[in-house]
């Protein structure tokens, strides 16, 4: 792991390879603000050396990793992950992407809910796709997806797995439709701990709401929310492509 050391406030540099990425704390009235990146550890999608070959550098803890991760004025995170990225050893495909330090046990573990508040305004051309967020399974399942929130070329939907690995056995629960590259749109993302997924996202003031039941070979296995930019890649990747999303808020307890 390789990660650079900043003291609030001031901005340094993490040099990868032949690659030079910028580091740099909120600065200015407001800074602190927006999303807080305490108690999150961040992968980026570039290898240690500065290439997209090797295993992606997490930053932990997180902090800002422009080009990937940037602040904004308004104090709100911008997230960029290009195709052309380097992949985690169980993916095709690149992210920018938060992990929770702090984990619990799906279904049985009190209430546990992700918050966003999100702009999508760059999709993958290969794919038109980014998962935006997910509660993903941890410790002896840190490979293993299960449930993840889709922006999909203005579709919004989750999709839970109902097997313990990667595959095609997965239920869909759509929650928006026709939200516009730029939109922003919430959404949240809970395990109620009584055995229930609760699904809601909201766009210009209409709320849709989704209820899953945790699937029985998913109860009380170790799990982590994880929220990002995680571009789906379909197809080869070219120069400048890849996906942007802006979040304004985001939370997870």
């Amino acid at each position: 792991m390789v990660r650079a050391l900043a003291a609030p406030l001031l901005a340094c540099t993490l040099v990868l390879g032949s690659s030079t990425f910028a580091f740099s704390a909120p600065v200015g009235p407001g800074a602190a603000e927006g999303p807080s990146l305490d108690g999150w550890r961040l992968t980026l999608p570039v290898d240690s050396e500065g290439g997209t070959d090797g295993d992606p550098v997490v930053l932990d803890p997180a902090e800002l990793a422009p080009p990937f991760l940037s602040r904004a004025e308004d104090s709100s995170l911008e997230f960029w992950a290009p195709t052309l990225g380097a992949t985690t050893s169980h993916s095709g495909s690149p992210r920018t992407e938060l992990v929770a330090d702090e984990g619990f046990a799906t279904g049985t573990d009190g209430e546990h809910t992700l918050t966003a508040e999100v702009a999508v305004t760059q999709v993958p051309d290969t794919s038109r796709t980014i998962i935006l967020g997910q509660i993903h399974g941890d410790q002896e399942l840190r490979s293993d997806p299960y449930v993840l929130l889709y922006y999909d070329d203005g579709e919004v939907y989750a999709k839970v797995n109902q097997q313990l690995e990667s595959g095609s056995n997965y239920k869909k629960y759509p929650l928006l439709d026709e939200v516009r590259l730029g939109d922003t749109f919430g959404f949240t993302v809970t395990d109620s701990g009584n055995g229930d997924l609760e699904l809601t996202a909201t766009h210009e003031g209409a709320t849709e709401e989704k209820s899953a039941p945790v699937p029985e070979v998913w109860s009380g296995r170790p799990v982590r929310f994880q929220a990002g930019d995680y571009a789906q890649l379909k197809g080869e990747p070219a120069e400048d492509d890849g996906g942007r999303a802006t979040f304004t808020k985001l939370t997870a307890s």
